[in-house]
C-alpha cells in the first residue's frame, strides 16, 4: 500500500506539471472554441487534461487509503464530489482533444457558445459537473488539515488552489487566471509530495 500511495503522490506531482500550460490556453470567450480548436495548445493541451484527471484519480485513491476513517465525513463527501468532477473532466477532456478540432474545419456552428451543442441545456449541465472537481477539493483540503496525517498546510494551499482555479482561470481572468493555475499546480505537487513522504502506518486508528 504504501508504494501505491507514493507513487500516486509522484503521478499528483506530475499532474501539477501537466497543469501548468493551462496558462496558455486561449480564451474562448473572446475567440469562440471554434477558432481556439484549430490553434496548435488545443488537442495536446486537452490530452494533458485527460492524463491530469486519470493521475488526480489514483492520487485521490491513495489519500483515502491512507486516511481511511480519519478523512471523516466531509473527507468522504469530499472524495465522492472529487471523483465526479474529475470523470466528467476526462470525458470532456477527450471530446474536447479528439472531437472539437474536427467539428472546427467541418461544421464551427456547432461550437458556437450559444449554439445547438455548446448552448443545449444538456451539455451545459455535464459541463457544470465538471466544477465538482474543485468543490470536492476543497473540502478534501480542508478534511486533511482536520486528519493531521499530512504536513501541515498541504490540505489548506490544496483547497484555495482549487477555489481560485475555478473561480479565476474558468472564467479567463485576466492575470488573476493565469496566477490561479500556476497555483493549482503548485498546490498539486506539493500534497503529491506530502502523499510521497507518508506512510499508512503514520494514519493511527481514530480515537474513540
Amino acid at each position: 500500500m504504501d508504494t501505491f500511495i507514493r507513487w500516486s503522490g509522484y503521478g499528483l506531482v506530475a499532474s501539477g506539471l501537466l497543469t501548468l500550460p493551462v496558462a496558455w490556453h486561449p480564451d474562448v470567450f473572446d475567440i469562440g472554441f471554434a477558432e481556439a480548436a484549430r490553434g496548435s495548445f488545443w488537442g495536446a493541451g486537452h490530452a494533458a487534461g485527460l492524463l491530469v484527471a486519470v493521475l488526480s484519480l489514483l492520487a485521490l485513491a491513495a489519500w483515502a487509503a491512507l486516511h481511511g476513517p480519519r478523512m471523516g465525513r466531509l473527507g468522504a463527501v469530499g472524495a465522492v464530489l472529487t471523483v465526479v468532477g474529475l470523470v466528467v473532466t476526462a470525458a470532456l477532456a477527450t471530446v474536447e482533444s479528439l472531437a472539437f478540432p474536427v467539428l472546427a474545419e467541418e461544421d464551427p456552428a456547432l461550437l458556437e457558445i450559444d449554439g445547438p451543442l455548446l448552448g443545449s441545456v444538456a451539455f451545459r449541465a455535464v459541463a457544470g459537473l465538471a466544477l465538482l472537481w474543485f468543490i470536492g477539493l476543497a473540502c478534501v483540503g480542508v478534511a486533511t488539515e482536520r486528519a493531521g496525517v499530512l504536513p501541515r498546510g498541504a490540505g489548506w494551499l490544496l483547497a484555495i488552489g482549487a477555489v481560485s482555479f475555478a473561480a479565476f482561470e474558468g472564467p479567463f481572468v485576466p492575470v488573476l487566471g493565469q496566477a490561479s493555475v500556476v497555483g493549482f499546480a503548485v498546490a498539486q505537487a506539493w500534497f503529491g509530495l506530502a502523499l510521497v513522504s507518508a506512510r499508512t502506518s503514520a494514519a493511527a486508528p481514530v480515537a474513540s
